[in-house]
Parts: C-alpha cells; sequence; structure tokens
C-alpha cells in the first residue's frame, strides 16, 4: 500500500513538473514570437515609385559614402562627400554642409547599411536639425539606376509632382476615369506580379498631359520594356494547366 501511495505521489510530481515545463516553454515561445512581429512590424514602409519619392523628400543627392559612425547601437552616422545637389530644401542645404546622414542603428529601426566609397542616389528628410535616411527612403547605388531614372531624379520627377502615382495592381478595383485626371496608375508594380518587369518604375515619369490630365510620359526603353513585360505575361498564361 505505501509503495502504492509513493508510485502515485511521485507520479504526481512528475505529472506537475511536466506541466511547468510545457507552461514555461509556452511561455518562452510566445515571447520569441512577439519579440520577432515587434522586430518585423518595427520597420515597415508603403512601396512607393521613385517619382514620389523625389517628390516628398527634403533632399535628393548623389554621394560617396566616407566614413560609418557607429553610436551606442542606436543610430549611424555615414559621413558623405555630396557629388551632386537635385533636390535641396533650405533646411537640408544648411544640416547637409557637414557632409552627414543620420539613421538608425540597425534594420529592424529602418537603419540603412551603405558601404564605404560607394556612390549612391540617396533621398531623406530633416528631422530635429539633422539629415536623416532610412528603408523607407528611396536610397540605391547610381549606377544601378536606368537613364530615366537618373534623369527623372535630376528633374523631370519633380516637373510631374502635381501627379500622384498610385500603386494599382491588376488584382485591384481602381477608379481609373476619377483617378487618371489627378494620377498615373502604377500598373507594373511588384505588387501586381514580382516576377514581370517593373517597367514604369525603370523607365516611366508621370506628368501632366495637354488634356491637364496625368500620363506616363515614355521612351523608347519604356515601350520596349512593357511589350516585353506583355509577352512574358503572355507566355506564361498559356502554359499554365
Amino acid at each position: 500500500m505505501m509503495n502504492l501511495l509513493k508510485q502515485a505521489s511521485c507520479k504526481d510530481s512528475k505529472n506537475k513538473m511536466v506541466k511547468r515545463i510545457l507552461i514555461h516553454t509556452a511561455f518562452s515561445v510566445v515571447l520569441l514570437v512577439a519579440a520577432s512581429i515587434n522586430m518585423a512590424s518595427s520597420c515597415s514602409c508603403m512601396m512607393s515609385h521613385p517619382q514620389t519619392h523625389a517628390c516628398r523628400a527634403d533632399f535628393v543627392i548623389v554621394a560617396r559614402v566616407k566614413k560609418v559612425f557607429t553610436h551606442d547601437g542606436m543610430s549611424r552616422v555615414y559621413k558623405v562627400k555630396i557629388k551632386r545637389e537635385f533636390k535641396m530644401s533650405e533646411k537640408a542645404s544648411v544640416v547637409l554642409k557637414a557632409g552627414r546622414l543620420v539613421t538608425g542603428g540597425s534594420s529592424s529601426t529602418c537603419g540603412v547599411q551603405l558601404e564605404p566609397e560607394v556612390t549612391y542616389l540617396i533621398t531623406g528628410k530633416v528631422l530635429a536639425g539633422q539629415a536623416h535616411v532610412n528603408l523607407c527612403n528611396y536610397i540605391t547605388n547610381w549606377n544601378d539606376l536606368t537613364v530615366r531614372q537618373k534623369k527623372g531624379f535630376r528633374l523631370l520627377y519633380r516637373q510631374g509632382c502635381l501627379c500622384e502615382i498610385i500603386d494599382c495592381p491588376w488584382w485591384k478595383q481602381c477608379p481609373r476615369d476619377r483617378l487618371e485626371a489627378d494620377a498615373c496608375l502604377w500598373e507594373s508594380s511588384v505588387f501586381s506580379d514580382a516576377s514581370l518587369p517593373d517597367c514604369q518604375s525603370k523607365h516611366g515619369i508621370c506628368m501632366k498631359t495637354p488634356s491637364g490630365n496625368c500620363g506616363w510620359s515614355t521612351d523608347k526603353k519604356y515601350r520596349e520594356c512593357m511589350k516585353e513585360r506583355r509577352r512574358m505575361r503572355d507566355e506564361r498564361r498559356r502554359n499554365e494547366p
């Protein structure tokens, strides 16, 4: 009888221990998931056309990164040599005299990772008397831009700032008649189909037309890209089961 009681007591203790371990494990998993969600959601940006970035930015520059300074892991400062100024507000002109760009210390805080001695096209904002850049800005290697994008950032994008560019993939119902008076529909964005080229981002500039509406200003590269995009899309549809 005593042996049975001892066995029952031992079994009960083991069950309690297992329950405590399971509860602790579950709690740890919840914390990890919460932390992961927090890290992932701490930096989220709406995808925007390069022209939208150019119109909304306080400054648009071409700059070469010279040095990188880190402050307690919370922020990172880039010392840059500005090679060209395409857009510069009065405040930006003042704060950028020192050639310093401030960003978050990690990608979870929208920090931008730039490489020394590389030349970038950089858009950004002036905040609290400093030139700030983050993952939500348009920042890319200058040599990776298309000819049309370079022309856009130099001047043409700003000439179209009265027009809005609205992401409108094929599966989204956009009120075309109402929108096209004041906006261009961005139908080739990665939201439409990431496997197809984004011709309107690489080669399109949205501007006012002689009729007063907004429309895509195109060139030969734009038309060739859109033709190839349609060919790729049609070929894939033919091969679908």
